[in-house]
Parts: structure tokens; C-alpha cells; sequence
């Protein structure tokens, strides 16, 4: 199920309850649930960047230094195990449970304890973590999805939940695991559903001029997604961990994730 605020804004409200009910006679309680979403969606006339990505290539880091606030979770091991909402306005957290009520915090709120939370896939269904910072445009939020990972489909069902609610996609690959199937199946799927993707390829600070130029670098890549039959909206290379590594292209992604995050569709 894919929707965007470009075509959200031409279903009406009573197309979806009525297309809910329709579900819910029919059993189909999670694309119900979905309906829900979309509703809530078209009520704040949300825009909404969603950032996913192979497991361990710095997504949460590079989202965190995007914001210029540190909101989500940092270590080496799968951080953002469920699906985390970012937005700017009123300062609460919320965290859902997959079987017992949400609880609110109210900032000055434990920003370590919604972290863990964040980590906790077993019990916890999502987390929405709003600022009383202006981090984020208004009407727009940031989606954390788990990492892709080869030996974790679950984390992978996780990520698929939101895709319905995703406006623009963007994939963090590790410099060294880019031309991994995992990668491109993925985005296969991304492009087959009409989401438009950007792809980032962070850690290029792992890169070694003396075995490897960047040049030749550069065109292997964009030959790996021309065979994939991949065609992303743009590529970017970055470093979290060397701000100054040649080809870092950070301030450039920035700019363009301010740009889109504040673009008018509706």
C-alpha cells in the first residue's frame, strides 16, 4: 500500500473510512491499520522522509548529525529496532507498545530511556519523538527504520510497515557492502512501489586512494545500479566519522533534505 502527499490529498476522508471498513469486514485487520495511518496522515498534512539502510552504516548517525541534535540511539549493533517518528512542535515522546497502552513523557523528558527504548523490538511497535527545538520543518517528519539485514527479516517486515506512509525514501549503504544483494533487492522493490529514493553511501572514509581511485570508485557504482536497473533521484558520499575526508558530500545532502523536508505537495 503506497500513498503520497501528492495523491493523498485527492482521497477523501469518507473514501478511507468507508475503504476501512471494507477491511475490517473482511479481516484484514494490518492493511486496516494501515487506513489509520493514512487518515492521521492527511489530517496534518504530513510530509514525511523516511531513512532506512544496510545494518551498521550510520544511518541513526548521520540523521542525528542531519537534525544537529542527538534524538536516536548510536552504537554498533542494530540501534533503531522498531520504527522511530521524528518531529518538531510540542515536546512529548511517545512510545506504543504492541500490547499494552502508550505512555507520554513530557520534555524535559529521559532522552537515554526513550533511547533504550528504541532498541526494544519485542515489545515496542514505534516511537514518536517530537522536540519543542525547530529541528524539523513544520508538517514534516523524519522516519528511523531498522537496518537491513541478510540475517534478520524481521527487521526488514518492520521497516515494509512504513513504506505506506513514506514520501521519499532514503538508503544509507556501508562504503564497503554497496553491491550487496540485500541492497539492491531492496531498492528493487523500493522503485518497483513508485517511492522516490536517494541513495547514501556513508564510511567513505574507509576508502584508499593507493588501491582504489575514487573515479573508478564512482563508476562502478553507478554501473551496479544500471545493471540493477536502479535510478535513484541522486548519490551521495559521506562521513560521519571524518567530517573532512575528500568527497564527503555532507553539506550537499543537507541541503537537500532541508529542501525536500520543505517542500509544498499538497
Amino acid at each position: 500500500m503506497r500513498a503520497t502527499k501528492q495523491n493523498t490529498s485527492i482521497i477523501s476522508n469518507e473514501n478511507l473510512v468507508g475503504l476501512y471498513h471494507v477491511l475490517k469486514q473482511h479481516g484484514d485487520d494490518v492493511n486496516a491499520e494501515k487506513i489509520i495511518d493514512l487518515f492521521e496522515k492527511k489530517q496534518k498534512d504530513e510530509y514525511t522522509i523516511g531513512f532506512t539502510g544496510h545494518f551498521s552504516a550510520g544511518k541513526s548517525s548521520l540523521i542525528n548529525a542531519l537534525i544537529g541534535s542527538d534524538l536516536l540511539p548510536k552504537s554498533p549493533i542494530p540501534t533503531s529496532a522498531n520504527i522511530v517518528k521524528l518531529t518538531s512542535g510540542e515536546g512529548v515522546a511517545r512510545v506504543f507498545f504492541h500490547h499494552e497502552q502508550p505512555v507520554e513523557y513530557n520534555e524535559p523528558y529521559d532522552i537515554d530511556m526513550i533511547k533504550d527504548f528504541a532498541k526494544d523490538k519485542d515489545t515496542i511497535k514505534k516511537i514518536e519523538i517530537n522536540s519543542s527545538q525547530p529541528l524539523i520543518p513544520a508538517n514534516c517528519s523524519i522516519f528511523d527504520t531498522p537496518g537491513i539485514d541478510a540475517a534478520d527479516d524481521t527487521d526488514r517486515m518492520i521497516t515494509e510497515s512504513s513504506l505506506h506512509l513514506v514520501d521519499v525514501l532514503v538508503y544509507v549503504m556501508d562504503y564497503n557492502h554497496v553491491q550487496s544483494e540485500v541492497n539492491l533487492m531492496f531498492l528493487q522493490s523500493i522503485q518497483s512501489m513508485k517511492i522516490p529514493f536517494y541513495i547514501i553511501i556513508n564510511q567513505i572514509d574507509k576508502h584508499n586512494e593507493t588501491e582504489l581511485t575514487f573515479t573508478s570508485f564512482e563508476t562502478s557504482v553507478k554501473q551496479t545500479f544500471d545493471e540493477w536497473g536502479l535510478s535513484p533521484e541522486a548519490i551521495y558520499y559521506s562521513s560521519m566519522k571524518d567530517p573532512t575526508v575528500k568527497h564527503n558530500q555532507f553539506d550537499e545532502i543537507k541541503q537537500k533534505i532541508d529542501y525536500v523536508s520543505q517542500l509544498d505537495l499538497s
